[in-house]
């Protein structure tokens, strides 16, 4: 009230201490656009209950796959693991629009293996991680094995190198989550256009948050589907004469 008094008397009183008045108010009020506009959407229905899911998942099913911050996690070959979000993950998958009975999905850098987990939950021929490092495969296959929920034929995490991981003669559901550096990325898909062009089939690569978009938009033979909220849909159809 004394402030609205005093305002209201402003031309009165000198413009720097209007200025000064006023000062916090405007300030206050573009904080708060700022933060509306940037911050504000983390705490929408939609984002807690993503938060939820990816909190209580383990709890949930009794397994391990959270994320961990560990630099040295995978290597020098990729960053530490950082598991994919449950919600949108399984959301993703209803909205391929496949037949998944025909289709193997494999998962380069599956880390402790929550995606392979909820692609099992889907009846794919058959799931399967690509891991680098001996420790986190061992765990992913420890989940697996915990895991209740599964429609897939077989659900494994292997420990090899993704560059030169013979790739299932099926069709192809192949999913990525910044697993790998630029160069070992490069080697990984020209080992996936080598399989594809010694056994043509379809093949879809999905994309979380893709740092190297300069090396998909390259990619002979495959074309952007699609962006779907964070993910980067690529899908590849051969020729009929080559299959």
């Amino acid at each position: 009230m004394h402030l609205k008094i005093l305002l209201a008397k402003h031309r009165q009183l000198p413009r720097e201490l209007v200025e000064w008045l006023l000062a916090p108010i405007i300030s206050a009020a573009s904080t708060f656009c700022i933060w509306r506009k940037e911050k504000a959407w983390h705490y929408s229905p939609t984002q807690l209950y993503r938060r939820f899911w990816n909190i209580s998942f383990d709890l949930v099913n009794g397994v391990s796959t959270r994320s961990i911050t560990d630099p040295l996690a995978r290597t020098s070959c990729g960053p530490g693991y950082e598991a994919s979000p449950v919600f949108s993950f399984r959301r993703l998958l209803g909205h391929l629009n496949i037949d998944y009975a025909q289709y193997a999905f494999v998962d380069f850098g599956s880390g402790k293996g929550r995606v392979l987990l909820l692609a099992g939950e889907r009846p794919f021929k058959q799931v399967i991680g690509v891991e680098f490092s001996g420790e986190m495969n061992d765990l992913a296959n420890r989940n697996i094995s915990l895991y209740k929920r599964r429609s897939a034929q077989r659900v494994v995490s292997l420990h090899c190198d993704a560059a030169i991981f013979d790739l299932p003669t099926e069709d192809l559901v192949l999913y990525f989550f910044n697993p790998f550096e630029a160069y070992v990325l490069e080697r990984v898909l020209i080992n996936i256009l080598a399989s594809l062009e010694q056994r043509p089939r379809k093949a879809i690569i999905i994309y979380l948050n893709l740092r190297h978009p300069e090396l998909f938009d390259k990619l002979l033979g495959f074309w952007k589907q699609e962006n779907w909220h964070p993910y980067r849909i690529y899908t590849y159809v051969p020729d009929e004469q080559s299959r």
